[in-house]
């Protein structure tokens, strides 16, 4: 599955842009980085809720782009008629996969699937929600029956992680769910020239220099993945571009009144909460273990440090007293264990 161009980082950028109205977010997403994610198929992307205790979804938007015509009512009859508990299976936060590797030896249901999708042989599932349940799905429909490699895998959960962030930034900001706390735009609490890299302003949990350093770094890393590499190394630049800054802040482009770009460190991490004693980084890293994610993958989404990760994730063990990874992820299946504050 070859990527073409830019459309790596297309897809980034798009992911974060604050322009477009919330009908108009999802199609331009599309757009961007269908030469990467579209397969000749159409592609099919959705904003949605999973309610925890296996409940249907509850989709906010849907939107598809490419043939067939009919693609995103394809999905809506399936939503229909497939059982609430396959449903809830096949939608679990997950790496992504493949149809025919999330069905595994249900050949049942893999062809209840591909019944609504007859035109394909086979779907790229790629999901981002955040532990309370509130993310984006999208789904790529594949002329054959594929297994993906592990390069693969990682490349499209990398963009899953860009998705994610995107939507949860734009919902809160939408919604207002977030006051917020300075009188920066929109909230953020770093502004950062792009010219040299300097923080020009920072507030609240911004201004200690740490967090301002790894602002600078974060934006200089951005900027590098979005020139000359993204046409001629774009999974490169994509590795570079973290979608977290240490698991508080995304940047993001942001105009003043005479068209001048600076760089907005925004707050958009995962709002959760654990009764038990976590702190915010140790739950966030937790609640991406019961995802089943890697620890790189981990760092990738929070702009940590695989070394970072492993100490939360340790601390967090220790805390819920438990000596492995799967001790853990057997403790805390319960999705309903992390929640929103």
């Amino acid at each position: 599955m070859g990527e073409k161009g830019s459309a790596l980082i297309d897809f980034t950028e798009a992911a974060y842009d604050l322009g477009p109205e919330p009908q108009e977010w999802l199609s331009k997403l599309l757009q961007a980085g269908a030469p990467a994610i579209d397969h000749g198929l159409g592609v099919l992307a959705l904003t949605c809720t999973r309610p925890p205790n296996g409940a249907s979804l509850v989709i906010d938007q849907v939107h598809a782009v490419s043939p067939p015509d009919d693609l995103a009512e394809r999905f809506m009859r399936l939503q229909r008629e497939m059982p609430p508990s396959l449903l809830w299976l096949l939608s679990r936060p997950t790496m992504p996969m493949t149809l025919s590797e999330a069905a595994g030896d249900d050949l049942e249901a893999f062809r209840l699937i591909m019944r609504h999708f007859d035109f394909a042989k086979d779907g790229l599932g790629m999901s981002a929600f955040d532990p309370n349940g509130r993310g984006v799905y999208l789904i790529a429909p594949l002329p054959k029956v594929t297994t993906l490699s592990d390069k693969s895998r990682e490349r499209w959960q990398m963009l899953a992680a860009h998705f994610g962030a995107g939507q949860r930034l734009r919902r809160a900001l939408r919604d207002g769910a977030r006051e917020p706390k300075t009188d920066l735009p929109h909230g953020a609490e770093a502004v950062i020239n792009p010219k040299n890299f300097q923080v020009t302003d920072a507030q609240g949990p911004a201004k200690s220099r740490a967090a301002i350093s790894a602002l600078r770094e974060a934006a200089l890393q951005v900027d590098r993945a979005r020139g000359r590499m993204r046409e001629s190394d774009p999974e490169k630049a994509l590795e570079l571009w973290k979608a977290l800054v240490r698991g508080r802040w995304s940047t993001v482009d942001w105009f003043d009144s005479d068209g001048r770009r600076f760089v907005l460190g925004l707050p958009n991490a995962p709002n959760v909460s654990d009764p038990r004693g976590l702190t915010e980084r140790e739950v966030q890293v937790v609640a991406y273990v019961l995802f089943g994610q890697t620890n790189k993958l981990i760092g990738y989404n929070l702009g940590l440090s695989q070394g970072r990760v492993s100490t939360l994730l340790r601390s967090a063990m220790r805390k819920h007293g438990v000596q492995t990874r799967t001790q853990l992820v057997s403790k805390l299946r319960d999705f309903g264990s992390i929640t929103e504050d």
